[in-house]
């Protein structure tokens, strides 16, 4: 079958672009950076629990959070290989100097707007950090120093790029923390007790398990005088900034692919021990970055996202399909990380107030299957969380006002999700028309309100030929009409009914039969004597924008 849309559905979906499943992308960089989440991974040069990625592919891929073990080696005579980066001393993967002069500072000479987390994990003294610090003073142009910054928040990315302060490195151990000179420049290594929280990192369990039981998403502090609702980084940095929340979640032994997929990174478990821990993160500590949906959690965290959930009311209980980040464009759900036909209800975080969502039953978008349509009445903040508890009834609040077009049930058959702009004129009203009275039985398609044109039912968007019987009037204008005849050439023989638009029609009203005159506050309705229901084979259309 020819599939067929009204006109201001068709323009939606060819000016939308299709939106990728790994967008690393910041739809602001001017808010402070504790408002930011990023994924990060843990003993980030293991490429065996990177998917065989080392770090340089690491950067590229989104990553901007790196855990790093530093061990001495004592008898090396050369200061810049000095220090290794290793595992437990048991596998070491080159110097510390090698990968900060050709792996990070590179990358942030070429992005001049990117910031770079490491955490150090430090078996090494200051006296020999110092040593490799004296090789790379460059070093001093790109660290990051709170000192430059004003007290009451964190700067924001822009403003760190603007002062080109964009290498954090954080240490575990006061004694390695502090400032070091190179040449007259600053390099800052920041004490990570005061200025971060984390959750303990063995509660996954020390080796990888296919079996959900065996998981932990609990989050109990790593640090016991530290509670993970510490709000405020420690009184000695002389700031007021909020703390920054570090949530690991991996196993510290050994980790699959497939198990990092199905229960580290999948969406579900990161929403689970997010909502166990109580504190939004900044950095996502994980290993096999490139399995699961870390990427697409942390860019809802940043940009605002809609989370579909598999049960009604969007309870926390249940599991997530996927999170879609607010951004124009259209999303095949099976071709964008999410399981097809399980979503039934969403929640809304970060979308802001003019934002179009519709959902359809149908993946290419067609009309006359079920679908809805969702306009944001305000902006919902990125910490807020508004419900849509089901996809199958028409809703009218505060937050947003939902329009369902039924056929035969939405709920569990969402394949598409189109995100865009709410038209503020009527350029996109839009009758539909039912088989059954009031409304009911199936959805015989749906036509566009918005300018005039006739048609004979069943050569246009999916009409049929003497089937209808009734319509809902999802959005028209004051002054609009249209005329149904039973005749399929237009004439009035076989019986006609008009419907004129009273005022300006903006939620959904429904004309129960053609059969039968009535008039109210929104429309008027014009039987000619003969009954039309179930006959209609002809339409005049006189819609406006």
């Amino acid at each position: 079958m020819t599939l067929k849309y009204p006109m201001c559905l068709l323009a939606t979906l060819l000016s939308a672009t299709t939106l990728k499943a790994n967008a690393t992308v910041l739809d602001s960089r001017d808010k402070p950076f504790n408002e930011y989440s990023w994924v990060t991974t843990h003993n980030s040069y293991e490429k065996i629990n990177q998917n065989l990625k080392e770090m340089p592919a690491q950067l590229n891929d989104g990553v901007r959070g790196f855990m790093l073990d530093l061990y001495v080696e004592h008898a090396n005579p050369r200061p810049e290989a000095r220090i290794k980066v290793c595992h437990k001393q048991i596998a070491c993967y080159g110097p510390f100097a090698a990968q900060l002069k050709n792996e990070f500072l590179p990358f942030l000479q070429r992005n001049p707007g990117e910031v770079i987390t490491l955490f150090l994990e430090t078996y090494v003294g200051r006296d020999d950090l110092q040593k490799v610090f004296n090789t790379l003073p460059e070093l001093g142009d790109v660290s990051f120093d709170p000192a430059h910054f004003a007290a009451d928040q964190w700067p924001t990315i822009n403003q760190m790029a603007a002062r080109n302060n964009r290498l954090i490195m954080l240490a575990d151990k006061r004694e390695v923390a502090g400032d070091y000179w190179v040449r007259g420049k600053k390099i800052t290594v920041l004490f990570d007790q005061d200025w971060i929280v984390q959750n303990h990192w063995a509660t996954l369990g020390n080796a990888a398990s296919s079996i959900e039981s065996a998981h932990n998403w609990s989050c109990p502090t790593r640090w016991g005088n530290l509670p993970l609702s510490t709000k405020a980084v420690a009184t000695s940095t002389g700031k007021q900034w909020k703390r920054l929340f570090l949530m690991n979640q991996f196993h510290p032994g050994t980790s699959t692919i497939f198990d990092s997929a199905a229960y580290d990174n999948n969406l579900t478990y990161l929403k689970r021990r997010e909502d166990n821990c109580g504190v939004k993160p900044n950095y996502v500590g994980i290993n096999n970055y490139k399995s699961g949906e870390t990427e697409r959690y942390t860019s809802a965290l940043n940009n605002g996202g809609i989370y579909l959930y598999e049960g009604p009311k969007a309870t926390r209980a249940q599991d997530l399909i996927c999170v879609i980040p607010v951004r124009p464009g259209v999303v095949n759900l099976s071709a964008n990380g999410c399981e097809n036909d399980e979503a039934r209800s969403m929640s809304l975080s970060g979308v802001a107030k003019g934002t179009r969502i519709q959902l359809y039953d149908n993946a290419s978008g067609n009309t006359q299957d079920d679908h809805m349509i969702v306009d944001i009445m305000r902006d919902i903040g990125i910490h807020e969380r508004v419900v849509l508890p089901s996809f199958e009834a028409d809703v009218s609040n505060s937050h947003y006002r939902a329009v369902y077009n039924r056929n035969n049930g939405l709920n569990g058959k969402v394949s598409r999700v189109v995100i865009g702009k709410t038209p503020t004129d009527f350029s996109d009203a839009t009758v539909a028309f039912y088989e059954g009275n009031n409304a009911s039985q199936n959805l015989d398609c749906v036509i566009p309100f918005n300018f005039q044109y006739t048609m004979k039912l069943s050569s246009r968007y999916g009409c049929s030929n003497d089937e209808i019987k009734s319509a809902k009037i999802i959005k028209a204008k004051a002054g609009t009409s249209f005329t149904l005849t039973g005749s399929p050439e237009g004439g009035y023989s076989q019986g006609r009914v008009s419907v004129q638009i009273m005022r300006d029609i903006t939620s959904p009203i429904v004309i129960p039969t053609f059969n039968s005159s009535y008039s109210n506050a929104d429309v008027k309705v014009t039987n000619y004597k003969e009954p039309v229901s179930g006959k209609v084979s002809f339409a005049y259309i006189n819609g406006a924008p």
